[in-house]
């Protein structure tokens, strides 16, 4: 009677905590922020409709697997992140050190707050190592440029509704055929919003979420919204694909020339400008091949993690190819389109010559 007794208890205590483990409140955001006197690395998890989305850095979000947000959740329970609500501890006499800033909130509305300077709650290695490994693996490769043209899914003034977005950071839109406003300005993304602050009216400003290719209109952050056009809240602007085109500048690693798609910035036409090139390389790392462009060229330095086939502008003054990867304050410049194993084979057995000419 009294085994009966035990093993029903036991049968009692093991339903309960998978009933509770069941009840558990999943993750539905994350935001989180590290970093010193070196650029900090910013982290952000979000919901868009029956999306979940990722963004890491100053770069356009992309839609990742749900499933992330189980994962998440579970790193809070394993390393008992709810002990880091209210942290804030700071270390006066370390002048030099890092910082952090960590939000996680919770279907439940429960939210775990904490940051520190110097100073980091328990098991603060352990669980930002896996939480930014789970992250960073999902954001490969890095999304696109946002920079293109985008049309409007609804209707717009007696017809297409585009907004365009430059590389050097200006934008128009009309809003149809039938509409005589153009708008114009300047946009900038951070690691959540792409804003678009028009010129001569210092009281419109229009706000959208970047996910891959395709820009949500955010009313609640924008006013006083478009002039003539409603858009809704979560309107969608598609980015039209453009028609390829064989790219005017070649890549010849050694004595193989190899197929590039260059990016579209001031970086790019300057290194064409320099045309014809030739870049004595050296190894790096195990990853990379680097070597001296001779002059700096213009740049806009973002925290990238590379993969292989990148080709990346370092220092202003120094072209990357890699053929491994890595995480650095680059400017992207362009993707050489083969497999890992080729760039490997071209790049990983010793120095090379990189030479850059006109088509």
């Amino acid at each position: 009677m009294k085994i009966l007794i035990v093993l029903v208890l036991a049968l009692c205590c093991a339903f309960s905590a998978a009933l509770a483990e069941s009840a558990a409140p999943t993750v539905t955001s994350l935001w989180y922020i590290h970093g010193g006197s070196y650029m900090p690395v910013s982290y952000n998890v979000f919901t868009l409709g029956d999306q979940v989305c990722l963004s890491i850095d100053r770069v356009p979000a992309k839609a990742v697997d749900p499933a992330v947000l189980d994962r998440l959740a579970e790193i809070a329970r394993r390393w008992d992140l709810a002990a880091w609500d209210g942290f804030q501890e700071s270390d006066p006499w370390v002048l030099d050190g890092s910082m952090f800033s960590f939000e996680m909130t919770f279907s439940d509305g429960s939210v775990i707050s904490a940051s520190g300077d110097n100073m980091f709650p328990p098991h603060y290695g352990d669980a930002t190592r896996e939480i930014t490994a789970l992250l960073t693996g999902l954001y490969d490769p890095a999304p696109a440029d946002p920079a293109g043209t985008y049309r409007y899914e609804g209707e717009g003034f007696g017809g297409d509704f585009t907004l365009t977005l430059a590389s050097d950071g200006t934008f128009t839109y009309s809003e149809g055929p039938l509409s005589s406003y153009l708008g114009t300005g300047q946009w900038q993304a951070d690691s959540h919003y792409l804003t678009l602050s028009e010129d001569g009216d210092a009281y419109r400003y229009l706000a959208f979420i970047p996910v891959d290719d395709t820009l949500y209109y955010s009313e609640e952050e924008s006013y006083p919204g478009f002039p003539t056009v409603a858009v809704p809240d979560g309107g969608r602007f598609v980015k039209i694909a453009e028609e390829s085109e064989e790219s005017a500048m070649k890549l010849v690693i050694g004595e193989t020339e190899v197929p590039v798609t260059w990016e579209d910035n001031a970086s790019v036409d300057a290194l064409r400008g320099l045309l014809p090139l030739t870049i004595r390389m050296s190894m790096y790392g195990g990853f990379e091949q680097v070597g001296p462009i001779g002059q700096e060229l213009p740049r806009e330095d973002r925290q990238t993690v590379t993969d292989a086939g990148d080709i990346v502008l370092y220092a202003g003054d120094q072209i990357v190819v890699f053929y491994g990867s890595n995480s650095w304050a680059y400017t992207r410049l362009g993707h050489v389109d083969l497999s890992r194993e080729e760039m490997a084979a071209l790049l990983g057995h010793g120095d090379v010559t990189l030479t850059l000419r006109a088509d």
